[in-house]
């Protein structure tokens, strides 16, 4: 095996292995989008007092403080999530392109072998 065969496999192994994590992060960001959603829909206040009351809820106040905080913090997951996936997007687009340059590479040498053969014929 060529070093340009390990080259083209290995450029295809990372793009396939930065192809699922980034499927990963995407299964996990809808994950984490829904459960904002219901989060938002169980405490639709952004700020509350602690002490709030609502009608059938007991210690209502410290209980949507809580909803506030997990909501906030999933946001921040959320936005690490995002980060993650840019990053990930310009490995990808790197190895996308370094397989392209390996594949063109690997076609002018088929090209020229099969010009050499074709000249020893003549």
């Amino acid at each position: 095996m060529s070093s340009m065969d390990r080259s083209v496999r290995q450029a295809r192994f990372e793009i396939a292995d930065l192809q699922k994590r980034i499927a990963v992060l995407e299964l996990t960001r809808n994950d984490l989008e829904r459960q904002i959603s219901k989060l938002k829909d169980s405490v639709p206040e952004d700020d509350i007092d602690p002490n709030a009351e609502r009608e059938g809820y007991v210690a209502y106040g410290s209980y949507a403080q809580s909803v506030i905080a997990r909501r906030e913090n999933i946001r921040a997951t959320l936005d690490d999530i995002n980060a993650q996936t840019g990053t990930l997007a310009a490995d990808l687009r790197i190895a996308l392109d370094a397989l392209d340059s390996f594949e063109r590479v690997r076609a002018r040498q088929m090209a020229a072998k099969a010009e050499k053969a074709l000249k020893r014929r003549a």
